[in-house]
C-alpha cells in the first residue's frame, strides 16, 4: 500500500463515521498533509478515495439479490433435485 492509499483509507473510514463537519475534515487533512510534506499526494489520495467509494457502491449492488437471481437459484435447486432422482 502506498502513502496515498493509506490516507484515502483513513479519510474514508473517518468520513463514514459521525464526524461533525466534512469541510473541517478536509481542512484538517490538508493541514496534516502540509505539516508532513505530503501535499503532493493530494491528487492520488483523491483517486484512491474515488476507488474506495466505487468499490463500496459496486459491492452493495452485487450483494443485492434480484428476483431473477432468486428464481434462477430455485430452478437450479429443483433441477439438481430432479436429476438426482
Amino acid at each position: 500500500m502506498s502513502i496515498a492509499s493509506d490516507y484515502a483509507n483513513a479519510l474514508y473510514d473517518v468520513g463514514k463515521s459521525d464526524f461533525p463537519s466534512k469541510s473541517d475534515l478536509l481542512a484538517n487533512l490538508r493541514t496534516v498533509l502540509k505539516r508532513r510534506g505530503h501535499e503532493k499526494f493530494l491528487p492520488q489520495i483523491y483517486t484512491e478515495y474515488q476507488k474506495l467509494a466505487l468499490r463500496e457502491k459496486r459491492l452493495a449492488r452485487h450483494k443485492k439479490v434480484t428476483p431473477e437471481q432468486e428464481r434462477t437459484r430455485i430452478l437450479l435447486e429443483l433441477y439438481r433435485a430432479l436429476s438426482r432422482a
